[in-house]
C-alpha cells in the first residue's frame, strides 16, 4: 500500500473517531445537562477534552484534523438547547466559542507531532 493511502486512512479513521467521541459529548453529556451545578466535575471535563483534543492532533497527523471542530458545530446544532435550570444558549453556539479553542489544541497535538517525527528521523540519521 502507498503512504498516500496509509496517511488517508489514518486521517479517515481519526476524523471518525473525532466526530464520534464528539457526537457523545454533545448528546450525552451537554444535551443532557450532567455537568450542571458541578462545578469539580466541570472542570475535570475540561481538561479531559482539552487533553483529547491534543491527542486527536498527535494521532491523526494531519492538518486537515483543524477543521473537524468546525464540523462539530454542525453536528451539534440538531441538539437544541441543554437542560438547565437557567435559560443557555444553544449547544451549536457554545460549540462555536469552543472552536476558538479547540483549534489551537489540535495544531499543539499536531506540532508535538512534527516536533517527535524530526527527533526521530534525526535520531535514526545520526546512528
Amino acid at each position: 500500500m502507498s503512504a498516500r493511502f496509509d496517511r488517508l486512512e489514518r486521517f479517515v479513521i481519526g476524523a471518525l473517531a473525532y466526530l464520534a467521541v464528539s457526537g457523545v459529548w454533545v448528546y450525552g453529556v451537554l444535551d443532557t445537562g450532567v455537568l450542571d451545578g458541578r462545578e469539580a466535575l466541570g472542570w475535570s471535563a475540561i481538561a479531559v477534552v482539552a487533553m483529547a483534543h491534543v491527542a486527536f492532533g498527535f494521532a491523526i497527523r494531519e492538518w486537515a484534523a483543524l477543521l473537524l471542530p468546525i464540523a462539530v458545530v454542525f453536528l451539534a446544532i440538531p441538539a437544541g438547547y441543554p437542560e438547565s435550570d437557567f435559560e443557555p444558549p444553544p449547544i451549536w453556539m457554545w460549540q462555536t466559542f469552543l472552536v476558538v479553542i479547540q483549534v489551537p489544541l489540535i495544531a499543539a497535538g499536531l506540532g508535538l507531532r512534527a516536533l517527535t517525527d524530526g527527533r526521530r528521523r534525526a535520531r535514526v540519521r545520526s546512528s
